[in-house]
């Protein structure tokens, strides 16, 4: 798959489910002076999922949407992190809500129509709730429906207790209630205040490892070992914010001084390259087409 079909498929997908694609913003936002680049598609939304104003195409809306992220530069380098990357995103400026984002999602990935992935290689992280916001128990109904719509029942678990391996169960469970997952949260929010809300969080195992990993790889790992493969082979490949809130969050990531919205939206975000590297079995974003182009002229003429 290339990325141009990668890129046209997703936002077929989406104008099916009756969404306005919008053109890539500017990297340098207009809406949000906070910031110096557009850091993900919703950026260049604020003032609409705010409620104060009325989107001109609607409340459904989809994008690729270039962006530019400096806050994980440390992780540049890697198989999958990037400065400069373009996220596919589709939001609900207060039409549908987690049944649907969720069910949306599912099909995307695992439709042969579509991405065609196996549902046996997804997990899924759910809000478990803080002293602010109540335990997600929405979306893991919504969740567990579509697992069962493919035969799959999921069962649910908690993060992995890196203290004390010997607790943890030898079962994958395809359903997290985390607050957080090598050092990640499951709420999402702007640096500032802003929207923000619970999210649901999508990973794929890498297809070359078994499905029974937590029998076969994790008993023979150390507990810094079972922590990088947990990070490195379950990847994040999409994250579906409910926004409902007004807020921040404290040092600890968690929010703050929220109040709710005027209306209840949905954004999400999927890594362009990374899905693209999934979709053509290659273990860097670095080996798709979007980047092995300036890979071989970099190797050709670095000393």
């Amino acid at each position: 798959m290339t990325s141009v079909e990668l890129r046209t498929l997703f936002l077929d997908f989406m104008a099916s489910k009756g969404h306005a694609i919008l053109p890539s913003a500017s990297l340098v936002p207009k809406e949000d002076p906070t910031v110096l680049f557009n850091t993900a598609g919703m950026q260049p939304l604020v003032p609409y999922l705010m409620g104060l104003a009325d989107h001109p195409q609607g409340k459904k809306l989809a994008n690729s949407q270039k962006c530019v992220r400096t806050d994980d530069i440390e992780e540049v380098g890697d198989n999958r992190h990037f400065t400069f990357f373009e996220m596919l995103g589709n939001w609900s400026v207060g039409d549908y809500f987690k049944e649907d984002s969720i069910a949306w999602s599912f099909e995307f990935l695992t439709s042969p129509k579509w991405l065609g992935l196996d549902p046996k290689r997804l997990y899924v992280t759910v809000h478990k709730g803080t002293s602010q916001v109540p335990a997600d128990e929405e979306s893991i109904e919504y969740w567990r429906a579509e697992f069962e719509k493919v035969g799959i029942v999921p069962d649910f678990g908690v993060e992995y207790d890196f203290k004390h391996p010997e607790a943890n169960s030898s079962d994958a469970k395809y359903i997290y209630r985390i607050t957080k997952k090598s050092g990640k949260d499951n709420w999402w929010g702007l640096p500032h205040r802003g929207p923000c809300g619970a999210c649901t969080e999508i990973y794929y195992l890498m297809d070359e490892h078994s499905l029974d990993f937590q029998d076969t790889i994790l008993p023979k790992l150390s507990i810094r070992e079972v922590d990088d493969f947990i990070d490195n082979q379950i990847v994040e490949i999409w994250n579906n914010v409910f926004m409902e809130y007004e807020g921040e969050k404290d040092e600890h990531k968690e929010p703050r001084d929220i109040v709710p919205l005027k209306m209840k939206n949905v954004d999400t975000g999927m890594g362009f390259e990374r899905i693209l590297a999934f979709m053509n079995r290659k273990e860097s974003a670095y080996e798709t087409d979007v980047l092995s182009g300036l890979v071989e002229v970099i190797d050709k003429y670095a000393v």
